[in-house]
């Protein structure tokens, strides 16, 4: 299909789903479309030393920059294409996932918007890390890749492996691994706006409500 069709079908099928009655709510916000991947964050393999950073992508998901502007909102845009940042403790919930710990799977956001569903964080990887953006100290496996970045010895980009969408950053060496007990000595600071949130009970998908200032 023309992309202009695409994306009437699939606008029209989010729309559709969004109507539904009965969608449930977190703390009186709405979830938006359905999704069927697997809700539990039980289901997705966890590491038992070494992280699960793919050193790749896979690029499935191919869309012009024009047509990412078309279905992305302006800060999923500027973020996940451009690669800006949300500022550090912006997106407390509901704005965003900082301090939001219910259990489910967090889903790559520019993925969700082109029709795809590719699941990047559960309940169960993330942490409180006290720097101000969602943490996790691990990923699903072979969904995120890491960048490495000349100038930064201890930090990398991290991807998605199917639509390359900017995510964040990986952060190693900071020894948060042995206050909280984790496998590995992996930070990975995502933004909010990226992220789709998946409750693993009921039947819709949560958004970030933050429009403010990203850089």
């Amino acid at each position: 299909l023309p992309f202009s069709q695409l994306k009437r079908a699939i606008m029209g099928a989010c729309s559709a789903k969004m109507e539904l009655p009965g969608v449930p709510a977190i703390n009186g916000i709405k979830m938006a479309a359905s999704i069927s991947s697997a809700r539990n964050p039980d289901a997705y393999t966890l590491p038992d030393g070494s992280g699960q950073l793919a050193q790749r992508a896979i690029n499935d998901i191919r869309l012009s920059d024009a047509e990412w502007k078309a279905l992305l909102s302006p800060n999923e845009y500027q973020i996940l294409r451009k690669k800006a940042s949300e500022p550090r403790h912006s997106t407390k919930w509901p704005k965003g996932f900082e301090d939001f710990y219910q259990p489910g799977v967090y889903f790559c956001g520019s993925c969700f918007a082109a029709g795809a569903e590719t699941p990047l964080y559960t309940s169960t990887m993330k942490f409180e890390s006290s720097h101000g953006s969602p943490s996790f100290w691990t990923n699903v496996k072979g969904n995120v890749y890491e960048k490495r970045e000349k100038n930064h010895r201890c930090r990398s980009e991290v991807l998605c492996t199917r639509c390359n969408g900017h995510l964040g950053h990986v952060f190693r060496g900071e020894g948060l691994f042995l206050a909280h007990g984790h496998p590995t000595d992996e930070r990975h600071s995502v933004n909010s706006t990226c992220l789709v949130f998946v409750p693993a009970e009921g039947r819709g998908v949560v958004k970030p409500t933050y429009k403010g200032l990203v850089f």
